[in-house]
């Protein structure tokens, strides 16, 4: 006979059982939060637009969430080492997944390469950029092909701290490539470059990555793969009740008309 793991355990009661968890006691997490607007960010309505769905879905099944910011490099972190419960916005690699559970996705990143104007680079595949100089901000993940031809000096990178110098390198002509999700791209150039230096840069219609994102939980936490249980109802609710796009759609927006 097969065992049963603890997760299987708990999908099937969430199978037989969809209220299971809405009388049980309200649990209190802390995810780490970071700069990475639309999506996430300290200053923008409801923390952003992830944030709020994030907020929402938890909250639908007696989970309290409070959000603690960090510096791009070290949002993950805190979350893998046990510091704050867990985490959100980060696509599933193997690494990743030694210290933490993931939750269904959330939302996608639509994942392109910024460029400047006049200087497009055509590719088919990944590998047919081994010539050009690709920026990346120190933490994040690109894909599990790029991260492999990196491994293999296909890709020539340039990494920085942050998303913003990623594109002052791009400006300057240090770089030929910055890949990033194609809105916040396009948010963080509207926010930071003048007029004239946006008319520099284009972006890619061709996406190299899909990625999908998710929450992550610490997975040595008490409570771990009920935390995953309960977000994964509360999101089904507010997708089969239509919820998930309106307050999608308003944050958006709450913050669009921020700008």
């Amino acid at each position: 006979m097969h065992l049963i793991t603890r997760n299987c355990i708990l999908n099937l009661l969430l199978i037989v059982s969809p209220h299971l968890f809405a009388a049980n006691d309200m649990i209190k997490i802390r995810l780490s939060n970071q700069e990475w607007a639309p999506y996430m960010g300290k200053n923008l309505a409801s923390y952003g637009i992830f944030s709020k769905l994030v907020l929402e879905a938890f909250a639908r099944e007696n989970v309290q969430v409070s959000y603690e910011f960090y510096p791009n490099n070290r949002t993950l972190e805190v979350a893998r080492k046990g510091i704050l419960d867990g985490s959100f916005g980060w696509a599933i690699s193997a690494e990743r997944q030694l210290d933490l559970l993931y939750t269904d996705p959330v939302l996608s990143a639509n994942m392109v390469f910024f460029e400047r104007v006049g200087a497009k680079k055509k590719w088919e595949k990944l590998s047919d950029l081994k010539k050009s100089r690709i920026g990346i901000t120190l933490g994040n993940f690109y894909s599990e092909e790029f991260a492999q031809l990196q491994k293999q000096h296909v890709l020539i990178t340039d990494t920085g701290t942050d998303d913003i110098t990623g594109f002052r390198k791009l400006l300057a002509g240090h770089i030929d490539l910055f890949p990033i999700d194609v809105e916040v791209g396009q948010y963080l150039l509207q926010q930071n470059f003048p007029a004239d230096k946006r008319a520099q840069i284009t972006w890619q219609k061709q996406a190299f990555w899909i990625a999908p994102m998710h929450v992550v939980i610490w997975n040595k936490h008490p409570r771990a793969e009920e935390l995953i249980a309960r977000f994964n109802l509360g999101l089904k609710k507010m997708k089969d009740t239509g919820d998930f796009q309106k307050i999608l759609d308003e944050t958006r927006k709450q913050i669009n008309q921020e700008k």
